[in-house]
């Protein structure tokens, strides 16, 4: 059948029948021999300095296989990778992350340990055995607010919370703005908030490693939209070959993009099937999807627009605040600049556009 032949056609779901018999397999579904399964301790506090965590009481918690914090960590698994970093801040490691929180947490939920049992439910209880000794300092969640020069830091060393900030020059757009007003045109101005979402797929987040010592061979099952991608990262965090990497992702739940992306649990549970020999398993509960799954949006844009009285637009002057949120995932990024701004005139026809 030819392409102009499908235009109109109604085509039958090849996919609808494993999914309404209930035969499609989501990761949680993966259940491989001796698997043991992890679950995340997470910080109470958006902004706290971490004195110190004691885990020798988790340790010793009936099914519990291990503990983990950021020290064992170090020299093991990389940061969380960056897509494309931009400067002046980001390229000098501002936002950087390691899969655990160390010295201090940045936001509700930040990982800080994680605990590796028999069971879903040991791990769990587990995590109250935990203590970790928090200094909480203040927080900030405007991201205007978090700009001025007084606003508490989440990274000192850098002395800003600004993570990029790119001005094009503004010739341009300025003569066309002088020029509308003076042949008699308007300026509207605005402040518009695009306020924060969460993605919340009905399916959430999910991983499962297994590793093969003999061959030094790493398989994850992932619910991931970008399979690729996470193999070649993953790959590079901990050390391995592409070619030992093998990243199966099973039916999807949802996405909505927060599944575009590669997160602090994948290279946990590749780092714990490595450490222990056996399959681990993490499946995010709801909780946890809402407070540590990337949200979108968060964007405060100040819009000016240059009209002759006939209504027609003669240039859009956009300015742009994005929350990047504590730190820097995949793509975070590049949003306000390869996503925000290359579609501020939609499908308008507007002469010039600055942004």
């Amino acid at each position: 059948m030819g392409i102009a032949a499908l235009v109109g056609t109604p085509i039958k779901r090849r996919e609808d029948p494993r999914l309404i018999t209930g035969q499609a397999t989501y990761v949680d579904d993966i259940k491989l021999p001796g698997m043991l399964y992890m679950a995340v301790l997470r910080s109470p506090y958006g902004h706290a300095r971490i004195r110190s965590i004691n885990t020798e009481a988790a340790k010793q918690a009936p099914g519990v296989v291990a503990v983990y914090t950021a020290q064992d960590l170090k020299g093991v698994v990389g940061n969380i990778p960056v897509a494309a970093p931009l400067p002046p801040h980001i390229t000098n490691g501002m936002g950087r992350r390691g899969p655990l929180a160390e010295g201090k947490v940045r936001f509700y939920g930040d990982p800080v340990a994680v605990v590796i049992a028999e069971s879903r439910y040991g791990a769990r209880d587990a995590l109250d055995l935990i203590e970790v000794d928090y200094e909480p300092l203040p927080a900030v969640v405007d991201p205007e607010k978090a700009a001025q020069p007084d606003a508490p830091l989440l990274y000192e060393e850098f002395g800003t919370n600004v993570a990029a900030s790119v001005r094009p020059p503004t010739d341009e757009i300025d003569r066309v703005f002088a020029e509308t007003q003076a042949n008699g045109g308007i300026v509207v101005k605005q402040r518009m908030v695009n306020q924060r979402l969460a993605p919340s797929p009905m399916e959430t987040r999910g991983v499962v490693a297994e590793f093969r010592k003999a061959d030094r061979t790493l398989t994850i099952w992932s619910s991931s939209q970008i399979p690729h991608l996470l193999r070649n990262y993953l790959a590079e965090q901990l050390g391995l070959p592409q070619h030992q990497v093998r990243v199966i992702v099973p039916e999807v739940g949802g996405g909505f993009g927060c599944k575009l992306n590669i997160y602090p649990e994948e290279a946990l549970v590749a780092f714990a099937a490595m450490k222990t020999g056996r399959p681990v398993k993490w499946i995010e509960d709801r909780s946890e999807n809402l407070a540590v799954t990337i949200h979108g949006r968060d964007q405060i844009d100040y819009v000016e627009v240059a009209a002759t009285r006939e209504g027609k637009i003669t240039g859009l002057k956009v300015h742009v605040v994005s929350d990047l949120g504590a730190y820097l995932q995949f793509f975070t990024d590049v949003i306000a600049i390869a996503f925000t701004l290359p579609m501020i005139c939609g499908c308008y026809d507007i002469p010039v556009a600055y942004g």
